[in-house]
């Protein structure tokens, strides 16, 4: 599965690259819809929808409510889910395995209508903005920077479980040092545009919790995945998995990340 991976990682790397730096806002905008279609067809397996009409029809649901949300101009409004969301998904995965809400398939249907809405929204929303390369950069620098350092601090360092009935394979030792390597690149990003002390501090505030909140976008979605005891979302993407393997942590991250640069005057 080598060679099908790499060859899936360098595809997904064009498309990005493509979409950050060459996409015009409405092609962006079309381009994530296409995404979050795909994702909300594995979200509805993840959910409990085996059916292949229920899930491309909760998929449809979800691209629409996103159209509309962009027709209205409203797609900065529902940033203010993000706390509400994340803060609900953090009870359930501290809860795990307790027989909670979230079980009945509804629930995690309409969670996942917001999620999606939302992460759509949050992307949208940054596209439109001045800075939008920078950010949507430093965006994805706090995700990969927090999972890659929590997987080498965990290897090297893991003892005590972060979520052991959810995913048992991560550690807090990994979360802390995933935390480490994104305030390092915060404080690098930070001293190259010659940022101020005050405005370090903001930016390290919204690294700080954005990176903490990305873990929580994996854990939730290993949650839906081990109660429905599968391994991958889908096998869309060759060697990876599917969409929502691909962008669990951004769901959680890019709404919260893009809410408080909004809220601290960055957008």
């Amino acid at each position: 599965m080598l060679l099908p991976r790499i060859l899936s990682a360098i595809v997904m790397a064009a498309l990005f690259l493509g979409a950050v730096f060459v996409a015009s806002s409405n092609t962006f905008s079309w381009s994530m819809l296409g995404v979050v279609l795909l994702a909300g067809w594995e979200w509805a397996r993840l959910s409990g929808i085996k059916a292949q009409l229920g899930r491309i029809l909760y998929a449809v649901l979800v691209g629409a409510i996103c159209a509309l949300l962009g027709h209205l101009n409203l797609a900065q409004n529902t940033l203010f889910l993000a706390p509400v969301l994340w803060l609900l998904a953090l009870y359930w995965v501290a809860r795990y395995p307790d027989p909670l809400v979230w079980r009945h398939s509804i629930v995690r249907l309409i969670f996942g209508v917001f999620v999606l809405t939302a992460t759509w929204s949050a992307l949208v929303v940054l596209k439109s903005s001045e800075g939008f390369i920078t950010w949507v950069l430093v965006l994805m620098g706090l995700i990969w920077g927090a999972d890659s350092g929590a997987y080498f601090a965990g290897r090297a360092f893991g003892k005590r479980k972060l979520a052991k009935y959810v995913s048992p394979g991560k550690s807090w030792e990994g979360v802390f040092g995933g935390l480490i390597i994104t305030q390092i690149g915060i404080v690098a990003f930070s001293v190259w545009s010659d940022y101020s002390l005050s405005s370090w501090f903001l930016l390290a505030i919204i690294a700080l919790v954005t990176a903490s909140v990305s873990v929580l976008g994996d854990l939730m979605e290993s949650l839906l995945k081990r109660y429905e005891e599968i391994k991958d979302s889908s096998q869309l993407i060759p060697g990876h998995g599917g969409v929502m393997d691909r962008v669990d942590s951004l769901t959680a991250a890019a709404p919260t990340y893009v809410l408080l640069l909004t809220v601290f005057g960055w957008l």
